[in-house]
């Protein structure tokens, strides 16, 4: 996919429609997301080399009690905790075939449980501003408390509606019991690698607080689960997708050359026309616009994009709005 967006931006500046000035400026400008996903990858593939994600799902098999229904609902709440606290990468990429691997051994039918793990990784990624890379795309300093009052409530509510409309169209597929034993205690090293992720998710919200950008916090805090977790770098690396920092650039440099050409002072002028007709139609269409966007697209540029019209618009809300969409709206395809 990296390849698609480094050629698009490769065509834009060989046409003269990019400046190579313009296209270093974009991207250096996202330095710290960029940082803030590289720190979220190790993190994520630091955790699953110690043994902790496998550790959770046993726990979750022993604890569900032979109850395909309850394991189904076990494992999505706890992948919408896992998003919250660790980010939607480390549910989707990580958790995900832990949990199929975990379901499949028992002779138990896949399928719902990947859904679940799927939806519930973009679901739950607007409760907090760490959640998701591209919530820092749209409000690059968020304020935490500000944050989780306007979005943790539709959080909430977007996970239990997902959660019961999953168990209602999978019910059939999550009746029958399965064979389990019991529950594997909490390693030593795995408790202190639990504890690491604890203390790097209380360092986010410090830094928050402090307006701190959560780049070097989250590369930071990857040191040391690198360290508590005692594996070694080059374990870790190939577990890292090098891709996606290619795919970000080739992105940033995109949206750059579309904002020049007038993309973004058409949006605002969409937003501001809707504002005529009150501030919930404003929202509706921010919200349902980059959702819109991100199916069309990818929620990354559209994040990009969004974070453009927040900083233009001025407004909190608009920008809590447009998250929202950018963050559900890839549930759709």
């Amino acid at each position: 996919m990296w390849v698609w967006a480094v050629g698009g931006a490769a065509v834009l500046m060989l046409f003269g429609l990019e400046p190579l000035p313009a296209a270093v400026d974009a991207i250096a400008a996202q330095w710290n997301v960029v940082l803030f996903i590289l720190g979220l990858m190790v993190i994520s593939a630091a955790a699953e080399c110690g043994g902790l994600f496998e550790w959770v799902a046993d726990v979750l098999v022993a604890r569900a009690a032979g109850s395909r229904r309850r394991l189904f609902a076990w494992l999505f709440l706890a992948g919408g905790v896992m998003t919250v606290l660790l980010s939607n990468d480390a549910t989707a990429i990580v958790f995900t075939p832990i949990v199929y691997r975990a379901v499949a051994k028992r002779g138990i039918d896949a399928l719902p449980y990947l859904y679940g793990c799927t939806f519930v990784a973009d679901t739950a990624s607007f409760g907090f501003p760490f959640s998701n890379p591209t919530n820092l795309l749209v409000l690059s300093r968020p304020h935490f408390g500000q944050f989780v009052l306007h979005l943790g409530p539709p959080m909430l509510a977007s996970v239990a509606i997902n959660l019961f409309v999953f168990m209602a169209i999978f019910r059939s597929r999550l009746r029958g019991s399965y064979e389990f034993g019991a529950a594997p205690g909490l390693e030593a090293n795995k408790r202190r690698v639990l504890a690491a992720l604890a203390a790097v998710a209380g360092a986010y919200i410090v830094a928050l607080a402090l307006d701190w950008p959560l780049g070097p916090v989250a590369l930071a805090g990857a040191g040391l689960v690198l360290v508590v977790a005692n594996v070694r770098l080059r374990e870790v690396s190939v577990r890292i997708g090098w891709s996606t920092f290619l795919l970000l650039a080739g992105l940033f440099v995109m949206v750059d050359a579309l904002m020049r050409a007038g993309l973004l002072n058409w949006a605002v002028g969409a937003l501001q026309g809707a504002a005529h007709e009150g501030r919930l139609v404003t929202v509706l269409t921010a919200a349902f616009g980059s959702a819109l966007g991100a199916n069309l697209l990818n929620n990354l540029p559209v994040a990009t994009l969004s974070g453009a019209i927040a900083g233009h618009g001025g407004d909190g809300w608009l920008a809590y709005s447009l998250i929202a969409g950018v963050d559900l709206g890839p549930n759709l395809t």
